[in-house]
Protein backbone atom coordinates (compact mmCIF):
# COMPACT_ATOMS: atom_id res chain seq x y z
CA UNK A 1 0.00 0.00 0.00
CA UNK A 2 1.66 3.53 -0.64
CA UNK A 3 2.88 5.36 1.86
CA UNK A 4 0.30 8.31 1.33
CA UNK A 5 -3.10 6.19 1.23
CA UNK A 6 -1.46 4.49 4.74
CA UNK A 7 -1.05 8.44 6.17
CA UNK A 8 -4.55 9.08 5.01
CA UNK A 9 -6.09 5.74 6.34
CA UNK A 10 -4.38 4.79 9.40
CA UNK A 11 -6.89 2.79 10.66
CA UNK A 12 -5.30 0.49 8.07
CA UNK A 13 -2.27 0.40 9.33
CA UNK A 14 -3.59 -0.07 12.90
CA UNK A 15 -5.66 -3.42 11.94
CA UNK A 16 -2.41 -5.19 11.23
CA UNK A 17 -0.99 -4.42 14.63
CA UNK A 18 -1.38 -7.45 16.74
CA UNK A 19 -2.88 -6.68 20.22
CA UNK A 20 0.10 -6.51 23.22
CA UNK A 21 0.71 -8.84 25.84
CA UNK A 22 -0.17 -6.32 27.61
CA UNK A 23 -3.91 -5.59 26.29
CA UNK A 24 -4.61 -9.62 26.03
CA UNK A 25 -3.23 -9.85 29.97
CA UNK A 26 -5.96 -6.78 30.95
CA UNK A 27 -8.52 -8.68 28.65
CA UNK A 28 -7.57 -12.06 30.41
CA UNK A 29 -7.42 -10.63 33.78
CA UNK A 30 -10.88 -8.87 33.57
CA UNK A 31 -12.54 -12.25 32.52
CA UNK A 32 -11.04 -14.15 34.79
CA UNK A 33 -12.25 -11.50 37.97
CA UNK A 34 -16.01 -11.61 36.57
CA UNK A 35 -16.08 -15.42 36.20
CA UNK A 36 -14.15 -16.26 39.26
CA UNK A 37 -17.38 -13.11 41.27
CA UNK A 38 -19.80 -16.24 40.01
CA UNK A 39 -18.29 -18.93 42.06
CA UNK A 40 -20.12 -18.80 45.05
CA UNK A 41 -23.25 -17.57 43.73
CA UNK A 42 -23.56 -20.42 41.54
CA UNK A 43 -22.01 -23.00 44.04
CA UNK A 44 -24.48 -21.70 46.78
CA UNK A 45 -27.16 -22.78 44.22
CA UNK A 46 -26.17 -25.93 43.41
CA UNK A 47 -26.15 -26.75 47.02
CA UNK A 48 -29.79 -27.26 46.85
CA UNK A 49 -29.79 -30.27 44.84
CA UNK A 50 -26.18 -31.62 45.42
CA UNK A 51 -24.59 -32.80 48.42
CA UNK A 52 -21.30 -31.22 49.34
CA UNK A 53 -19.35 -34.11 48.21
CA UNK A 54 -21.23 -34.65 44.79
CA UNK A 55 -20.34 -30.76 44.21
CA UNK A 56 -16.53 -31.79 45.36
CA UNK A 57 -16.51 -34.47 42.44
CA UNK A 58 -17.88 -32.24 39.60
CA UNK A 59 -15.81 -29.35 41.06
CA UNK A 60 -12.59 -31.68 40.87
CA UNK A 61 -13.54 -33.46 37.41
CA UNK A 62 -13.47 -30.17 35.71
CA UNK A 63 -9.81 -28.99 37.53
CA UNK A 64 -8.34 -32.48 36.35
CA UNK A 65 -9.59 -31.80 32.96
CA UNK A 66 -8.07 -27.82 32.62
CA UNK A 67 -5.11 -29.48 33.64
CA UNK A 68 -4.71 -32.72 31.23
CA UNK A 69 -6.29 -30.30 28.51
CA UNK A 70 -3.81 -27.42 28.95
CA UNK A 71 -0.66 -29.74 29.90
CA UNK A 72 -1.51 -33.17 27.60
CA UNK A 73 -2.41 -36.68 29.67
CA UNK A 74 1.33 -38.14 29.22
CA UNK A 75 3.49 -34.94 30.23
CA UNK A 76 1.56 -34.71 33.09
CA UNK A 77 1.85 -38.17 34.14
CA UNK A 78 5.41 -38.50 33.10
CA UNK A 79 6.60 -35.66 35.30
CA UNK A 80 4.46 -36.71 38.17
CA UNK A 81 6.19 -40.08 38.03
CA UNK A 82 9.78 -38.31 38.43
CA UNK A 83 8.98 -36.76 41.52
CA UNK A 84 10.91 -37.67 44.80
CA UNK A 85 9.07 -40.31 46.78
CA UNK A 86 9.50 -37.81 49.83
CA UNK A 87 7.21 -35.65 47.85
CA UNK A 88 3.75 -38.27 47.81
CA UNK A 89 3.15 -37.66 51.05
CA UNK A 90 3.03 -34.00 51.33
CA UNK A 91 1.46 -34.09 48.39
CA UNK A 92 -1.57 -35.63 49.49
CA UNK A 93 -1.30 -33.50 52.73
CA UNK A 94 -1.85 -30.83 50.68
CA UNK A 95 -4.34 -32.36 48.07
CA UNK A 96 -6.44 -33.43 51.11
CA UNK A 97 -6.65 -29.83 52.59
CA UNK A 98 -6.94 -28.29 49.15
CA UNK A 99 -8.98 -30.27 47.31
CA UNK A 100 -11.18 -32.11 50.29
CA UNK A 101 -11.82 -29.97 53.35
CA UNK A 102 -11.31 -26.68 52.03
CA UNK A 103 -13.87 -27.14 49.24
CA UNK A 104 -16.29 -29.61 51.28
CA UNK A 105 -16.64 -26.78 54.40
CA UNK A 106 -17.32 -24.09 51.50
CA UNK A 107 -19.94 -25.79 50.09
CA UNK A 108 -21.72 -26.63 53.40
CA UNK A 109 -20.97 -23.26 54.95
CA UNK A 110 -22.79 -22.05 51.43
CA UNK A 111 -25.61 -24.14 52.10
CA UNK A 112 -26.31 -22.70 55.66
CA UNK A 113 -25.11 -18.85 54.87
CA UNK A 114 -25.66 -16.18 52.02
CA UNK A 115 -22.72 -16.09 49.30
CA UNK A 116 -22.55 -12.45 50.03
CA UNK A 117 -21.04 -13.81 53.61
CA UNK A 118 -19.05 -16.65 51.92
CA UNK A 119 -17.26 -13.80 50.15
CA UNK A 120 -16.57 -11.88 52.41
CA UNK A 121 -15.25 -14.53 55.11
CA UNK A 122 -12.98 -16.74 52.43
CA UNK A 123 -10.86 -13.76 52.78
CA UNK A 124 -9.74 -14.70 56.38
CA UNK A 125 -7.58 -17.45 54.52
CA UNK A 126 -4.91 -14.16 53.60
CA UNK A 127 -4.75 -13.57 57.66
CA UNK A 128 -4.34 -16.83 58.38
CA UNK A 129 -1.42 -17.57 55.67
CA UNK A 130 0.20 -14.67 57.81
CA UNK A 131 0.43 -15.96 61.16
CA UNK A 132 0.92 -19.98 59.70
CA UNK A 133 3.87 -18.67 57.82
CA UNK A 134 5.25 -17.11 61.29
CA UNK A 135 3.87 -20.23 63.17
CA UNK A 136 5.44 -22.94 60.78
CA UNK A 137 7.79 -21.04 58.32
CA UNK A 138 9.26 -18.85 61.30
CA UNK A 139 9.09 -15.81 58.81
CA UNK A 140 8.59 -12.09 60.51
CA UNK A 141 5.36 -10.32 61.16
CA UNK A 142 6.03 -6.60 60.11
CA UNK A 143 3.72 -4.00 61.72
CA UNK A 144 2.45 -3.50 58.15
CA UNK A 145 0.91 -7.12 58.44
CA UNK A 146 -0.29 -6.50 61.60
CA UNK A 147 -2.15 -3.27 60.42
CA UNK A 148 -3.57 -5.18 57.49
CA UNK A 149 -4.65 -8.04 59.45
CA UNK A 150 -6.67 -5.75 61.75
CA UNK A 151 -8.07 -4.13 59.50
CA UNK A 152 -9.44 -7.11 57.61
CA UNK A 153 -10.39 -8.87 61.09
CA UNK A 154 -12.39 -5.44 61.70
CA UNK A 155 -14.27 -5.35 58.55
CA UNK A 156 -15.24 -9.00 59.49
CA UNK A 157 -16.45 -7.82 63.25
CA UNK A 158 -18.25 -5.32 61.55
CA UNK A 159 -20.20 -7.76 59.71
CA UNK A 160 -20.87 -11.16 62.37
CA UNK A 161 -21.86 -7.93 64.65
CA UNK A 162 -24.24 -6.34 61.74
CA UNK A 163 -22.48 -3.13 62.17
CA UNK A 164 -22.72 -3.01 66.12
CA UNK A 165 -26.49 -3.00 66.37
CA UNK A 166 -26.91 -6.71 67.53
CA UNK A 167 -24.94 -9.06 69.40
CA UNK A 168 -22.29 -11.62 67.79
CA UNK A 169 -24.90 -13.08 64.51
CA UNK A 170 -22.12 -15.36 63.10
CA UNK A 171 -24.00 -18.35 61.29
CA UNK A 172 -22.99 -22.17 61.33
CA UNK A 173 -22.18 -21.79 57.47
CA UNK A 174 -19.91 -18.48 58.22
CA UNK A 175 -18.27 -20.35 60.87
CA UNK A 176 -17.84 -23.00 57.75
CA UNK A 177 -16.59 -20.91 55.91
CA UNK A 178 -13.68 -19.66 58.09
CA UNK A 179 -12.15 -22.71 59.04
CA UNK A 180 -12.11 -23.43 55.11
CA UNK A 181 -10.40 -20.47 54.59
CA UNK A 182 -7.93 -22.06 57.72
CA UNK A 183 -7.61 -25.16 55.52
CA UNK A 184 -6.62 -23.64 52.45
CA UNK A 185 -4.43 -21.35 54.24
CA UNK A 186 -2.48 -24.29 56.20
CA UNK A 187 -2.45 -25.70 52.76
CA UNK A 188 -1.02 -23.19 51.10
CA UNK A 189 2.12 -22.98 54.15
CA UNK A 190 2.47 -26.84 53.78
CA UNK A 191 2.82 -26.35 50.16
CA UNK A 192 5.54 -23.51 50.65
CA UNK A 193 7.27 -25.28 53.17
CA UNK A 194 7.80 -29.28 51.47
CA UNK A 195 6.56 -28.75 47.88
CA UNK A 196 7.95 -24.84 46.27
CA UNK A 197 10.06 -27.04 44.54
CA UNK A 198 7.04 -29.25 42.72
CA UNK A 199 5.69 -27.61 39.71
CA UNK A 200 1.80 -26.48 40.44
CA UNK A 201 0.17 -28.02 37.75
CA UNK A 202 1.51 -31.12 39.23
CA UNK A 203 0.04 -30.13 42.64
CA UNK A 204 -3.70 -28.69 41.33
CA UNK A 205 -3.39 -32.07 39.27
CA UNK A 206 -2.76 -34.48 42.74
CA UNK A 207 -5.27 -32.35 44.67
CA UNK A 208 -7.95 -33.79 42.34
CA UNK A 209 -7.07 -36.83 42.02
CA UNK A 210 -6.74 -37.05 45.92
CA UNK A 211 -10.29 -35.50 46.08
CA UNK A 212 -11.85 -37.82 43.61
CA UNK A 213 -10.24 -41.12 45.32
CA UNK A 214 -12.22 -39.46 48.34
CA UNK A 215 -15.05 -39.40 46.66
CA UNK A 216 -15.08 -43.18 45.54
CA UNK A 217 -14.01 -43.72 49.13
CA UNK A 218 -17.10 -42.65 50.47
CA UNK A 219 -19.80 -42.17 48.65
CA UNK A 220 -21.20 -46.12 49.38
CA UNK A 221 -21.19 -44.73 52.63
CA UNK A 222 -23.43 -41.82 52.17
CA UNK A 223 -27.57 -42.17 51.96
CA UNK A 224 -27.89 -40.19 48.94
CA UNK A 225 -25.37 -41.21 45.47
CA UNK A 226 -23.94 -39.56 43.47
CA UNK A 227 -25.92 -41.12 40.40
CA UNK A 228 -29.47 -40.76 42.20
CA UNK A 229 -28.51 -36.93 42.51
CA UNK A 230 -27.69 -36.38 39.02
CA UNK A 231 -31.05 -38.35 37.88
CA UNK A 232 -33.39 -36.03 39.97
CA UNK A 233 -31.40 -32.86 38.66
CA UNK A 234 -33.89 -30.66 37.48
CA UNK A 235 -33.61 -29.52 34.50
CA UNK A 236 -34.05 -25.21 35.47
CA UNK A 237 -31.14 -25.56 37.37
CA UNK A 238 -29.05 -26.90 34.21
CA UNK A 239 -28.05 -23.14 33.77
CA UNK A 240 -26.16 -22.93 37.11
CA UNK A 241 -24.50 -26.06 36.87
CA UNK A 242 -23.05 -24.85 33.29
CA UNK A 243 -22.15 -21.64 34.85
CA UNK A 244 -20.56 -23.31 37.73
CA UNK A 245 -18.72 -25.40 35.46
CA UNK A 246 -17.65 -23.65 32.74
CA UNK A 247 -17.59 -19.95 33.68
CA UNK A 248 -17.05 -20.33 37.02
CA UNK A 249 -14.32 -22.95 37.40
CA UNK A 250 -13.10 -23.34 33.51
CA UNK A 251 -13.08 -20.00 32.11
CA UNK A 252 -11.94 -18.62 35.32
CA UNK A 253 -8.79 -20.82 35.54
CA UNK A 254 -7.89 -20.34 31.92
CA UNK A 255 -8.21 -16.68 31.33
CA UNK A 256 -6.54 -16.28 34.97
CA UNK A 257 -3.32 -18.11 33.83
CA UNK A 258 -3.39 -16.19 30.91
CA UNK A 259 -3.37 -12.89 32.40
CA UNK A 260 -0.72 -14.00 34.92
CA UNK A 261 1.93 -14.98 31.97
CA UNK A 262 0.69 -11.35 30.37
CA UNK A 263 1.17 -9.02 33.23
CA UNK A 264 3.00 -8.78 36.68
CA UNK A 265 2.27 -11.38 39.40
CA UNK A 266 1.75 -8.57 41.54
CA UNK A 267 -0.85 -6.82 39.53
CA UNK A 268 -2.73 -9.94 39.10
CA UNK A 269 -2.66 -10.38 42.05
CA UNK A 270 -4.28 -7.02 43.72
CA UNK A 271 -6.90 -7.13 40.92
CA UNK A 272 -7.68 -10.57 41.91
CA UNK A 273 -8.19 -9.32 45.22
CA UNK A 274 -10.88 -6.85 44.28
CA UNK A 275 -13.17 -9.94 43.11
CA UNK A 276 -14.96 -10.14 46.21
CA UNK A 277 -16.81 -6.95 44.79
CA UNK A 278 -17.92 -8.69 41.87
CA UNK A 279 -19.09 -11.54 43.77
CA UNK A 280 -21.19 -9.78 46.14
CA UNK A 281 -22.70 -7.67 43.20
CA UNK A 282 -23.39 -10.93 41.03
CA UNK A 283 -25.12 -12.66 44.35
CA UNK A 284 -27.04 -9.87 44.70
CA UNK A 285 -28.47 -9.77 40.98
CA UNK A 286 -28.49 -13.76 40.92
CA UNK A 287 -29.58 -14.95 44.29
CA UNK A 288 -31.23 -11.66 45.54
CA UNK A 289 -29.12 -11.53 48.33
CA UNK A 290 -29.61 -8.96 49.99
CA UNK A 291 -26.54 -6.53 50.98
CA UNK A 292 -26.79 -4.29 54.02
CA UNK A 293 -25.23 -1.00 54.86
CA UNK A 294 -22.94 -3.09 57.33
CA UNK A 295 -21.88 -5.84 54.28
CA UNK A 296 -20.85 -1.45 52.44
CA UNK A 297 -18.78 -0.74 55.57
CA UNK A 298 -17.17 -3.77 56.97
CA UNK A 299 -16.42 -5.18 52.94
CA UNK A 300 -14.51 -2.10 52.89
CA UNK A 301 -12.27 -2.71 55.61
CA UNK A 302 -11.71 -6.18 54.36
CA UNK A 303 -10.77 -5.17 50.89
CA UNK A 304 -8.54 -2.38 52.10
CA UNK A 305 -6.63 -5.32 54.64
CA UNK A 306 -6.65 -7.35 51.45
CA UNK A 307 -4.85 -5.00 49.26
CA UNK A 308 -3.05 -3.78 51.96
CA UNK A 309 -1.77 -7.19 52.72
CA UNK A 310 -1.16 -8.23 48.35
CA UNK A 311 1.13 -5.10 48.99
CA UNK A 312 2.98 -5.71 51.92
CA UNK A 313 3.25 -9.21 50.54
CA UNK A 314 2.17 -12.50 52.63
CA UNK A 315 5.09 -14.42 50.34
CA UNK A 316 8.90 -14.08 50.43
CA UNK A 317 9.31 -13.77 46.65
CA UNK A 318 7.84 -13.71 43.68
CA UNK A 319 8.53 -17.65 43.05
CA UNK A 320 6.52 -18.41 46.16
CA UNK A 321 3.98 -15.60 45.28
CA UNK A 322 3.14 -17.37 41.96
CA UNK A 323 2.99 -20.35 43.18
CA UNK A 324 0.14 -19.92 45.84
CA UNK A 325 -1.35 -17.81 42.98
CA UNK A 326 -1.52 -20.33 40.74
CA UNK A 327 -3.34 -22.40 43.67
CA UNK A 328 -5.59 -19.82 44.69
CA UNK A 329 -8.35 -21.08 41.79
CA UNK A 330 -11.07 -22.48 43.98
Amino acid sequence: MPAAISSQRPYLHWKRQAMSDSAVGWIALTISTIAGSTFNAYAKVLTTVLSSLSLLFLSEVLTAFFILFSFGILPVIRHFLRLHKSDYFPLILVGFLNGVVGPILLFIGLYYTTAVNAGFYSNMQMVFIVLLAALILKEKITSAHYSAIFTILAGTVIISLRGFTEGLDLQFGDILIIISALAYGLASVYYRKYLSHVEPHLALFSRSAVAMLTFFIVSPFISHPFITEVRSFPFALIPALIGFGFIGRFLNSVTYYQAMEKLNLTTVSLVGSLGIIGSTIFAYFYLGEPIEWFHYVGGAFIILGTILLEIVGTHPSDDHLELHMKQRIP
